[in-house]
C-alpha cells in the first residue's frame, strides 16, 4: 500500500511541527525559530532548532534534520508508513491507500515487525497447548488470570534447540530471523533458537507492535543458563528507548496525572491486573535518559516502586537522579523489606497498595529514612552528608523556583539556616556551570558541525542551497556549468541530480518533500545542513550576490579537484626513478594544472 502524496501534504499543512515536537521535548521561541534540547542525543545546551514556517528541524549538535514525519520515525522507531498514519490520526485525517506491490527487501523494518508479531503468536499458541501446560500452570500459580495472559500476549518457547527456526524457515531466511533477534547462527551452519524452555514476555513499542521479547527460565535444572534472556538490540528494538507496558499505560497515565515506575515484567502485570494501570517498567536495563524523555511526553510526575532490597534501593537512587535531571517530579512508594510490587499486591490487594501510594515519600523524606535506617543521622557528619546529597539533587533541577521551594523545605525540616543551604547550593551550581562550559567548548568548536562534516564538503552544501534558494539565472548557470564528477559524495550527487531534474517543479523542492525523498541519515543530514544551517550561507541579507556565490562554488569544486590531482602527481614523481621519461610529462601536466589553478583563483576574485 502507498499513501498518496496529496494526503501527506494535507497532514503537513494541518499540523504544526512545533506542536508535534513539543510533545517530545520542550521548545522556546528564539528569533524566527524555536529552540530546545535535542531528543536524539544527550546535551545540556539547547542546539535543536525547529522552523515553524518551513516545517522542519535541525540539530546543530548532532546534525539530525528532517520534517514531522522523519521526527516521528526516529523518536517512535517506526517506518515512514506508520509515521504518516500516526500523524494522520493526530490530525483526524482519513487515509485512502494506493495499491503498491509489497517488497520485503524494500523495508526490512516492516519485515522484522512481521517476524516478531508472528513469533508472539507462535509463543502464545505454545503456551495454550499441552506443550506449554507447565508454564501456564506456573502463571496461574502466580495469580495471573487468562484474560491478563492474553492481554499481555504471554507465551512459551519449547525446549528444543531449533523448534522456532524450523517453524519459520519456509517463510523467512535465517539472516532475517537473526536480525529480528529470534535465532542465533552458529558455526558449521548450525542455527539455534535464542529462547528455549522459557516463559515469554512480548515487548511492545508505544504503538503496540511487538519489537522484542523477554524470556524467563522455566526449568531449575537449566541453572547454567541465565534466569532472564532478552532480545538483543535490533533495528526495531532499542532497550534504552523502550518502556515495557507503555502501550497499555499511555491513557491511564494521562488520566491519573502520574506514572508508576517498576522494574520487572511480573511487577507490572500484577499491578495492572489489580487495577493499577498507569504503570511502566524499565525491564532489561536500568532507567535511562531516553526513558525519562519518553515519560516526559505523558506526565511530569513519576512514583518509583522498586524492590525493597538493597539492589532496589540503589536502583531507586539512580532513577531519582535521572528523573530530576529531566524535570520530572519524583516520589517513592516504599515497600516492606523483602517485598516487590508483585508480592505486595498479592498479599494486600488494591486497597493496601493504594494506601501506600497515598503515603508515598518525597525525595527528601525517602533519603532521610535511608540515612536514619543506617544510623547516619545520629552524628553531625552523617547529617552533613545527607544535606549535601539533597543539595546535589536540588542542583540537578532545571527550575529555579522549584529549587527555591526545596531549599526552604530543607531549612524548615532540619532547622538549618537557609543562607547556609543557599551558599552550598550556589557552590555546586557554579561547579556545574564550569563543567558545563567545558562541555560546551568541547561540543561546539569555533566552526560548529565542522567535525561532523567528514563525508561531504562545505562547498557541496552551499551548492545544494544555491540550487534550491537562489535566482533563476544563478540556477541556470549552475545547471549548465556544473561537472557532476567534481562532486565526490554519492549522496550529495543524488540530491543535486534530483534537484536539477525537478528544477521547474518547486513543489518537489520544498523542504518537506526533500526530506520525504531522502530518508537515510546521511541524506537528511546533508539537506538539513545545506538548507537550515546558516554556516552554509556565503553572504546573507537581501543584497546577496547569488551569481558570485555560484562562481565561488564552481571555482572551489574545480580547485579541489586540481589540488588533489597535483598531490597525486607529486606522490607519483617521488615514487618513480628520477631518470624516468615519465617525469617530464608529469611535470608538464603539473605546470598546466598550476596555471589553470591560478586562472580560476583570479576569476573568483574578480566577480
Amino acid at each position: 500500500m502507498k499513501i498518496p502524496q496529496s494526503k501527506i501534504d494535507e497532514i503537513s499543512s494541518s499540523l504544526d511541527i512545533v506542536d508535534v515536537i513539543s510533545a517530545y521535548t520542550p521548545l522556546r521561541k528564539a528569533g524566527r525559530s524555536f529552540m530546545g534540547r535535542c531528543p536524539f542525543h544527550e546535551e545540556k545546551t539547547p542546539s535543536f532548532s525547529v522552523s515553524q514556517d518551513k516545517g522542519v528541524y535541525h540539530c546543530f549538535g548532532c546534525g539530525k534534520s528532517g520534517n514531522m514525519f522523519t521526527f516521528i520515525m526516529d523518536t517512535e522507531n517506526v517506518t515512514f508508513f506508520d509515521a504518516v498514519k500516526l500523524l494522520a490520526d493526530k490530525a483526524n485525517i482519513t487515509i485512502e491507500f494506493e495499491n503498491e506491490p509489497y517488497d520485503p527487501d524494500k523495508n526490512k523494518i516492516e519485515l522484522y515487525y512481521d517476524i516478531n508479531r508472528k513469533a508472539g503468536k507462535y509463543f502464545y499458541d505454545k503456551l495454550m497447548s499441552r506443550e506449554g501446560a507447565y508454564a501456564k500452570e506456573y502463571l496461574n500459580e502466580r495469580g495471573l488470570k487468562d484474560d491478563t495472559i492474553t492481554k499481555f500476549g504471554l507465551g512459551y518457547s519449547p525446549r528444543d534447540k531449533d523448534v522456532l527456526f524450523r517453524e519459520f524457515e519456509n517463510d523467512f531466511n535465517p539472516e532475517d530471523l537473526q536480525n529480528a533477534g529470534l535465532v542465533l547462527i552458529l558455526g558449521a551452519g548450525e542455527i539455534r533458537d535464542r529462547f528455549r524452555g522459557r516463559l515469554m514476555f512480548p515487548i511492545f513499542n508505544e504503538t503496540g507492535k511487538v519489537v522484542g521479547f523477554g524470556g524467563r527460565r522455566m526449568y531449575d535444572e537449566a541453572t547454567d543458563e541465565a534466569k532472564y534472556v532478552n532480545s538483543p538490540e535490533t533495528k526495531i528494538y532499542n532497550k534504552s528507548k523502550t518502556l515495557y507496558g507503555l502501550n497499555f499505560a499511555k491513557g491511564p497515565i494521562k488520566q491519573k496525572g502520574f506514572a508508576i515506575l517498576v522494574e520487572g515484567y511480573m511487577d507490572l502485570i500484577s499491578l495492572y491486573q489489580n487495577g493499577i494501570e498507569n504503570v511502566v517498567a524499565s525491564s532489561g536495563t536500568s532507567l535511562t535518559q531516553l526513558h525519562t524523555k519518553i515519560l516526559h511526553r505523558y506526565t511530569k510526575e513519576v512514583v518509583v516502586v522498586y524492590d525493597a532490597d538493597l539492589a532496589g534501593q540503589n536502583a531507586s537512587r539512580r532513577a531519582i537522579e535521572i528523573l530530576i535531571e529531566n524535570d520530572i517530579s519524583v516520589s517513592i512508594l516504599e515497600l516492606p523489606f523483602g517485598d516487590d510490587p508483585d508480592t505486595y499486591i498479592k498479599k494486600h490487594g488494591l486497597d493496601g497498595f493504594e494506601h501506600l501510594l497515598s503515603n508515598r515519600l518525597s525525595v527528601i523524606d525517602y533519603i532521610a529514612e535511608r540515612y536514619e535506617s543506617e544510623g547516619r543521622m545520629n552524628s553531625p557528619e552523617g547529617k552533613t552528608d545527607f544535606v549535601r546529597e539533597i543539595i546535589g539533587l536540588i542542583a540537578k533541577m532545571r527550575d529555579a523556583i522549584k529549587r527555591d521551594f526545596y531549599v526552604k523545605g530543607i531549612s524548615e525540616k532540619f532547622s538549618i539556616y537557609e543562607t547556609i543551604i543557599r551558599k552550598e547550593l550556589d557552590s555546586v551550581l557554579k561547579l556545574k556551570t564550569r563543567g558545563l562550559t567545558r562541555e560546551i567548548n568541547q561540543e561546539k568548536p569555533t566552526a560548529p558541525v565542522k567535525e561532523k562534516v567528514t563525508k561531504f564538503s562545505a562547498v557541496e552544501l552551499v551548492l545544494i542551497r544555491l540550487l534550491v534558494d537562489s535566482d533563476e539565472k544563478t540556477k541556470e548557470r549552475l545547471i549548465n556549468e556544473l561537472e557532476m564528477d567534481l562532486i565526490k559524495n554519492d549522496t550529495v550527487k543524488k540530491i543535486v541530480n534530483y534537484i536539477m531534474m525537478n528544477i521547474d517543479s518547486p513543489e518537489k523542492l520544498a523542504l518537506n518533500q526533500l526530506f520525504n525523498e531522502f530518508q537515510d541519515e546521511e541524506g537528511k543530514s546533508i539537506i538539513g545542513k545545506s538548507l537550515l544551517d546558516e554556516n552554509y550561507v556565503m553572504q546573507g541579507g537581501r543584497n546577496r550576490n547569488y551569481m558570485n556565490e555560484a562562481n565561488q562554488v564552481l571555482g572551489q569544486l574545480k580547485l579541489t579537484n586540481i589540488r588533489n590531482t597535483i598531490k597525486e602527481i607529486e606522490a607519483k614523481i617521488k615514487s618513480i626513478d628520477s631518470n624516468s621519461p615519465e617525469i617530464l610529462e608529469m611535470l608538464n601536466t603539473q605546470q598546466k594544472l598550476r596555471r589553470e589553478q591560478m586562472q580560476i583563483e583570479n576569476s573568483m576574485k574578480t566577480i
